[in-house]
């Protein structure tokens, strides 16, 4: 199938498929003509790919699991590697997590203190 074809069944943008492709995650064949040539096993990766970049995972990150599915597994998250990759993105929120909650309580030290000092002053 053409490119247009497969961005359109996979919900994503011709330009998402040349980024994909840049990045090493899809590697058409070439018609006689030059014309990408990709299957519907593309497809399911392009997918994926997309659902993995919306739970913030970079296009590297989604290597392993696009390397699961390439390896003829029903499901990108199976191999040890794609549990890896969960594993290390759950680690990176919590770690933001935590950095979001002290600038929280930071911030909110310094609201009630600024409170504090302006109903001082207006009294």
């Amino acid at each position: 199938m053409l490119i247009k074809d497969l961005a359109e069944r996979a919900g994503v943008s011709v330009k998402a498929v040349r980024y994909y492709e840049s990045r090493g995650l899809l590697a058409p064949a070439r018609s006689a003509n030059g014309y990408r040539d990709y299957d519907a096993a593309d497809v399911l990766v392009v997918r994926e790919i997309r659902a993995l970049l919306s739970l913030g995972l970079t296009a590297d990150e989604t290597v392993p699991f696009v390397e699961c599915l390439r390896a003829g597994n029903d499901r990108a998250d199976v191999c040890p590697a794609s549990l890896d990759a969960y594993r290390l993105r759950i680690a990176e929120i919590d770690e933001r997590i935590t950095e979001l909650s002290r600038l929280r309580g930071e911030l909110s030290g310094l609201l009630a203190d600024a409170e504090s000092y302006r109903t001082e002053e207006d009294a």
